[in-house]
């Protein structure tokens, strides 16, 4: 499916979920900007073209988290009489592609922007990642370095210039437990 195939070909990563630089926002600001555009035609929850990332493992389903889907209508000719136009199409390995009506997901968001930490180990042309204009504590080197290797192509930072030499300075410290489990053993 072309949908698909264009959309995994470039996402907006962002440093934080809340405030006026997350995810929550850039995804309401791009849904509206492709309204006003007439690029999609937002009827309430479900309208053609609505990515949704799932958040929820469904083993029943077969939908797991972190996978992403496109909201899409069948042509009417192809729909029984009763039946809703409108699934959710997921790719599935091998290039098959499978529909999901909207009613059987599990928990699911939006995702025309998702955060760093959730685009870890994928890849994308092009990238648009947007940091806050405010010291975060997700800011830090390995956030920064992740978020730009998710680019194949091209990135593009939106960021002021002190928040990126401030993500720089910063490393993120992991306090694992594993050396003090190794020390004792």
């Amino acid at each position: 499916m072309e949908a698909l195939t264009r959309f995994a070909a470039s996402r907006i990563l962002c440093a934080v979920r809340e405030g006026r630089f997350g995810v929550a926002f850039v995804n309401q600001i791009a849904q509206e900007s492709l309204a006003r555009k007439g690029l999609v035609r937002s009827r309430g929850t479900w309208y053609r073209g609505r990515p949704v990332m799932i958040s929820q493992n469904d083993y029943q389903v077969r939908l797991f988290n972190g996978d992403i889907g496109i909201a899409w209508e069948e042509e009417p000719a192809r729909v029984p009489t009763g039946a809703s136009s409108l699934s959710v199409v997921f790719p599935m390995e091998g290039g098959e592609m499978r529909r999901v009506l909207p009613s059987r997901l599990p928990e699911h968001e939006t995702v025309y922007a998702m955060t760093v930490h959730k685009a870890q180990g994928s890849e994308f042309d092009h990238v648009l990642l947007i940091l806050p204009d405010y010291a975060s504590p997700v800011l830090t080197r390995e956030m920064l370095y992740t978020g730009i290797t998710r680019a194949r192509k091209r990135i593009e930072i939106w960021a002021r210039r002190e928040t990126i030499e401030w993500s720089i300075e910063r490393r993120a410290i992991r306090h694992s437990g594993l050396r003090d489990a190794l020390s004792q053993a």
